[in-house]
């Protein structure tokens, strides 16, 4: 399952997030939570650091959407 068919309602949002327009774990933190679980799920390992874990997980969503795009 890819990030863009388990989030569909929420790709705005996602789209959103990756532009920089707002910081999604402010935003919406339970939106934040599923995401970050979905990755750790398909195994993305995060730091422990709450910066660079939102940093990756940033990347991770802007590389799905780049590829569904494409």
């Amino acid at each position: 399952m890819t990030v863009t068919s388990r989030f569909k309602k929420d790709l705005s949002t996602l789209r959103s997030a990756v532009r920089g327009d707002f910081f999604l774990d402010v935003k919406n933190p339970k939106l934040f939570k599923k995401v970050r679980k979905f990755y750790e799920n398909d195994g993305v390992v995060f730091s422990g650091d709450p910066l660079d874990d939102y940093d990756i997980l940033i990347d991770c969503i802007a590389e799905d959407l780049e590829t569904v795009e494409a």
